[in-house]
């Protein structure tokens, strides 16, 4: 049974004896409502023997998904004979790619991505948007990246509907508004006119819409209208998820006199129900420290965000349950702030996510947090784990499988799980620190520790993880230097890149520790050279120009601090 290497893994598989070549067997399809087996209306039977190939699901749906698991199988040219009865845990089963964090894919990489999500029964796709859509009358906003126009989202809405797919619009409305207030022409509707520290930890620009100006509501009005039509799936992810300026500027008082969570959950509601005028079923995001009051509309479905093994979606989602809103556990693919991503990390958050059994969808996401600049292998990869746990639940996890459903190549997933796990021990805090001295625990989260001390400066004397941990770091990713065999083109570049990129932070971190010369500090920044030139190159394969200089800026500042 393991050797079939199914993704997702079936509910029951059970071998009846003797083998057959499935690619030389009749197969019969039966659409059947009272077929017996799993419930639900994407349950399906396939049956395989001497005979031929029987499959029978209740729906066109089940029939759809026992011809996806039926075309894995005939990847081998002998399989047992078998019986397999099969239902997925979660009734929606998505991913949302950001598109707006720089990178915008071209046409065909969105619908191979298509391909591949249908192909491992997911049922829904998001592509998260600030600024990067062609709206009509607001080309200040997005002039410069490359946006997809309505008539490009009208080709991949059909192409993804006629692969089982539902595309939902995407629209953040109030936070991470960065990108439109930057412009003197929306400015204005800013909830504040200048920068802040966001829990006096990070700087951002004006990010967030005044909730009281009437035009905030007015410019969503507009977004909304434009692309909600252009996008058949039944939702819409209306976003307002970390609005930092909330409540420190022009609503302050509002806020102070009558609750943030007020104030924020009113103009939400109002969102809600300009998609609701629209024929969609509006979508927020629940964050961990939510922003909320009791006020909420009840229609909203909430998606309750979460990207750490540590953590558990369980308190907020049973909140939003026992007052009737419907909904989703968010977990991610743990590979932005990264060129490896993290196996780790991202398998023990997908479980979380797939126990909680109350939820009625399941969307993985893939941020583009620090300029997008994580290899696409890196983020298909755990776009396949997500689509495992989303069918089959909590630990199905098969590397095999995932490389050869995702890549055509059964060895390249367990190569690249192993290139998550390269510095799992300083991620987790399980190593000294910098210095030697004892390792106080986890420290950072969001980030692998090859990204994170990739962007602390040269001659900073802090950090995690001692020599001795980084040189194992090191080794590690000098053993996946080789690529697995048949690994070719594009795809081995990208794998080639992300370890190129790991060594080039590895060996940053080991020369950091003690007292890098300047000839050491000269060959860092020339390599870094080499990584800007196949950043950009790999880039322009699979993406659109628009968001490619500024996601090469950091690197270039890497490359000029040496």
């Amino acid at each position: 049974m393991k050797d079939l290497h199914l993704l997702p893994h079936p509910l029951r598989l059970e071998e009846t004896g003797g083998t057959v070549d499935p690619n030389s067997l009749e197969v019969r399809e039966v659409v059947d409502p009272a077929m017996a087996g799993e419930t639900g209306p994407e349950a399906y039977r396939i049956e395989v023997s001497q005979s031929g190939i029987l499959l029978v699901a209740r729906t066109l749906t089940g029939l759809r998904w026992a011809k996806a698991t039926l075309a894995q199988l005939c990847v081998h040219s002998k399989i047992p004979c078998l019986i397999i009865e099969d239902a997925p845990r979660f009734e929606h089963r998505g991913v949302m790619l950001d598109i707006s964090r720089d990178r915008v894919p071209t046409m065909e990489t969105l619908k191979e991505l298509v391909d591949h999500l249908s192909a491992c029964k997911m049922n829904h796709l998001q592509l998260y948007v600030e600024h990067t859509i062609a709206y009509a009358g607001h080309e200040d906003a997005w002039r410069a990246a490359s946006p997809i126009t309505m008539d490009e989202l009208d080709e991949l809405d059909a192409y993804a509907a006629g692969k089982g797919i539902a595309l939902t619009a995407n629209q953040n409305c109030l936070g991470h508004f960065e990108r439109w207030l930057r412009h003197p022409r929306y400015a204005p509707l800013g909830e504040r006119s200048s920068g802040s520290m966001v829990r006096g930890e990070h700087f951002v620009q004006p990010n967030t819409l005044c909730p009281g100006d009437p035009g905030s509501l007015a410019l969503i009005e507009d977004l909304l209208g434009q692309l909600l039509p252009h996008c058949s799936g039944n939702y819409a992810n209306i976003g307002c998820d970390e609005p930092w300026d909330l409540g420190t500027g022009r609503s302050k008082e509002e806020c102070e006199q009558r609750g943030k969570g007020v104030v924020f959950s009113e103009y939400v509601s109002q969102v809600a129900e300009l998609c609701q005028r629209l024929g969609k079923r509006p979508q927020y995001w629940c964050d961990p420290h939510p922003n909320e009051g009791d006020g909420l509309t009840r229609d909203l479905v909430a998606l309750v965000w979460e990207y750490e093994d540590e953590r558990t979606f369980k308190p907020r989602v049973e909140a939003h349950a026992s007052v009737g809103r419907e909904v989703w556990v968010a977990p991610g693919t743990s590979c932005w702030n990264s060129s490896t991503g993290r196996t780790w990390n991202r398998r023990g958050n997908l479980d979380k996510a797939a126990s909680e059994d109350i939820a009625k969808g399941f969307l993985c996401t893939a941020w583009g947090d620090g300029g997008h600049r994580q290899p696409w292998p890196i983020t298909l990869f755990g776009f396949a784990d997500a689509a495992m746990a989303a069918w089959s639940g909590p630990g199905h996890y098969n590397d095999l499988a995932n490389g050869l459903h995702t890549f055509g190549n059964p060895d390249l997933g367990p190569w690249l799980a192993r290139l998550g796990n390269v510095d799992v021990e300083i991620c987790r805090g399980e190593v000294p620190c910098f210095d030697g001295s004892p390792s106080k625990g986890r420290q950072f989260w969001n980030s692998t520790a090859l990204w994170k001390d990739m962007h602390t400066q040269l001659f900073d004397r802090t950090g995690y993880g001692d020599v001795a941990a980084w040189e194992r770091v090191r080794e590690r990713l000098t053993k996946l230097l080789k690529l697995p065999d048949g690994v070719e083109g594009l795809l081995a570049d990208e794998c080639a890149f992300s370890v190129d990129l790991a060594r080039w932070a590895a060996d940053r971190a080991i020369i950091r520790r003690d007292n890098p010369t300047t000839n050491q500090r000269k060959e860092l920044a020339a390599r870094m050279v080499d990584i800007i030139a196949n950043h950009r190159r790999l880039w322009l394969a699979r993406s659109r120009y628009g968001g490619l200089e500024d996601s090469t800026a950091h690197y270039i500042q890497l490359a000029r601090n040496w």
